[in-house]
C-alpha cells in the first residue's frame, strides 16, 4: 500500500493520493477474488442481468466494492503511510516486484478467461 500511495503523490492525484492507493489495492483484492470465482467456476453468482442500465450496474459494482474498501481504509490509516519511511533501495525493488505482481495477475486473470470461455 505504500508503494501505490508513494506513487499516487506526485502528479495530478496528489490530493487523492490515500483514496488512489485504497482503490488500487481494492482493486487487486477483486482481481483475486474474481481469478478464485473462475477457479472454482462460481462466476455466475454476481447479481448482474443484461436488462440492468448502465447506471444499474454502476451501483452494483460500487456496493460490491465498498466493504472491502472500508476494510482496507480501517485497517491501513493515511497518517500511517504518510509517517512510514522506507530505504530507497527497498522502495525501487518493491516497485518493480509490485509491476511484475500487478503483470502476472492480469495474465492469470486472462489465461483463466481464456480457459473459461473455451470450456463454455
Amino acid at each position: 500500500m505504500f508503494l501505490f500511495y508513494r506513487y499516487y503523490s506526485t502528479g495530478g492525484t496528489r490530493r487523492i493520493q490515500y483514496f488512489s492507493s485504497i482503490s488500487a489495492v481494492g482493486f487487486l483484492i477483486y482481481l483475486h477474488i474474481l481469478q478464485l470465482l473462475i477457479i472454482i467456476d462460481k462466476l455466475n453468482w454476481f447479481p448482474m442481468e443484461e436488462s440492468d442500465t448502465k447506471l444499474v450496474k454502476y451501483g452494483k459494482m460500487a456496493f460490491f466494492f465498498l466493504p472491502i474498501f472500508i476494510i482496507i481504509a480501517l485497517l491501513v490509516k493515511e497518517k500511517d503511510l504518510r509517517d512510514a519511511e522506507y530505504d530507497e533501495d527497498k522502495i525501487r525493488t518493491g516497485g518493480r516486484w509490485l509491476v511484475v505482481y500487478i503483470v502476472f495477475s492480469f495474465v492469470l486473470t486472462f489465461v483463466l478467461a481464456a480457459a473459461l470461455a473455451k470450456k463454455a
